[in-house]
C-alpha cells in the first residue's frame, strides 16, 4: 500500500502544479484554435509588419491605399456600426527604423474608420503625401497608427493594433526600361536590347540596374542576335539629371573601379528625359576615352 501512495502522490501533486500553468501564446492565439465568436478589431495587416509603399518623388500629393482593419479571428460580418478611433503614434516608426515623415506633409483621410454593419472590414483609409520630392531617397519613411478605442461592443486585438506604413521615394526617372544602343569598341560593338532598370540613388540620380545579372551594371553587345555580357561590375553608370529642363547633366560610375562622363563628342546627341513619353537618351563614355563610348536608348516600360 505505501508503494502505491508514493508513486500516485508525485503524479497527483504534478497534475496539480501543471493544471495551474498559463500557456500565454495560447492566451494570446499565437497558435491553438480562435474563438469563432471572437469580437477584437486590428490591422490585418500587423503581423507581417510594416507596409511598405513606393511612391514617385513629386510636388504633386501622391495617395496610397492604407491598412485594412477588420474583425479578428471571425467571418462573421459586424452585426452593427463599428467605429474605430486612431491615433497616430512616431514612435512605431522609429522602433520600425524608418525616417518620420515630416510634419505638413502627409495627411490620412479619416481617424475615425468604421466597419458598417453586414460588413467584417474596411478598406477605406487613404494616405496623401506631398512634396515627396524634396524626400531623400536614401531613407525609408513612415507613418504609424494605434487603435486606441472601438466603439460597438468590440475590443481592440492586442496583437494587431498598430501598424506602420513605409514609404520609400522614387524620382521621376526611377522605372523599368526596354534598352537599346551600341558600344563603339571593337568587337564589343553590336547593337544590344535588353530590359533595364533605372533605380533612384539620389532625388536627381538613377543607376543602371540589368535583371540578366541581378546587379548594378550594364550590357555590352558580343555577337549577332542580340548576344550580351557585361564589364561586370565595374561599370555602373549612374545618370544625374537637371529636374528642372530634364537633360542629363553628368553620368558618373557608382562603382570606384573607373571614371564614367557624359560623352559630348563626336556623334554624340542630347542626353535628356522626356517628361511626356518618360523615354530617356543618353550617350556616355569611360576612361575618357572617346572609343569607349556608349549610345542608349531607353524606352519607358512600366514603373518599378
Amino acid at each position: 500500500m505505501k508503494k502505491i501512495l508514493l508513486s500516485f502522490l508525485p503524479a497527483m501533486l504534478l497534475f496539480a502544479l501543471t493544471g495551474c500553468l498559463k500557456d500565454k501564446d495560447f492566451d494570446d492565439q499565437k497558435y491553438g484554435l480562435h474563438n469563432p465568436d471572437s469580437k477584437a478589431v486590428g490591422f490585418i495587416e500587423a503581423p507581417a509588419g510594416p507596409l511598405v509603399r513606393g511612391i514617385t518623388g513629386q510636388s504633386a500629393t501622391v495617395t496610397v491605399n492604407g491598412p485594412v482593419i477588420t474583425i479578428n479571428g471571425t467571418n462573421k460580418p459586424a452585426s452593427s456600426n463599428i467605429t474605430i478611433r486612431l491615433i497616430e503614434d512616431a514612435s512605431l516608426v522609429t522602433a520600425a527604423g524608418f525616417t518620420p515623415l515630416p510634419q505638413g506633409t502627409y495627411n490620412i483621410n479619416t481617424t475615425s474608420p468604421s466597419i458598417a454593419s453586414g460588413d467584417s472590414l474596411t478598406d477605406e483609409l487613404e494616405i496623401a503625401v506631398t512634396g515627396s520630392d524634396n524626400l531623400n531617397p536614401d531613407l525609408t519613411y513612415g507613418v504609424g497608427y494605434r487603435i486606441e478605442k472601438v466603439e460597438g461592443n468590440y475590443d481592440i486585438s492586442r496583437n494587431m493594433s498598430t501598424i506602420v506604413i513605409g514609404f520609400t521615394i522614387k524620382n521621376k526617372y526611377d522605372g523599368v526600361y526596354n534598352l537599346q544602343g551600341y558600344h563603339n569598341r571593337a568587337p564589343y560593338n553590336f547593337p544590344y536590347n535588353t530590359e533595364i532598370h533605372l533605380v533612384t540613388v539620389a532625388p536627381d540620380a538613377v543607376a543602371f540596374y540589368w535583371p540578366e545579372e541581378n546587379d548594378y551594371g550594364h550590357p555590352i553587345g558580343v555577337g549577332l542576335n542580340n548576344s550580351m555580357s557585361w564589364y561586370g561590375t565595374d561599370i555602373q553608370p549612374v545618370i544625374v539629371f537637371d529636374r528642372q529642363t530634364d537633360l542629363a547633366t553628368d553620368v558618373r560610375n557608382r562603382s570606384s573601379a573607373v571614371g564614367i562622363t557624359l560623352f559630348t563628342g563626336t556623334g554624340s546627341r542630347t542626353s535628356r528625359f522626356d517628361a511626356s513619353t518618360r523615354n530617356i537618351t543618353v550617350d556616355w563614355n569611360y576612361g575618357n576615352n572617346a572609343m569607349r563610348a556608349f549610345f542608349d536608348d531607353l524606352t519607358f516600360v512600366r514603373d518599378r
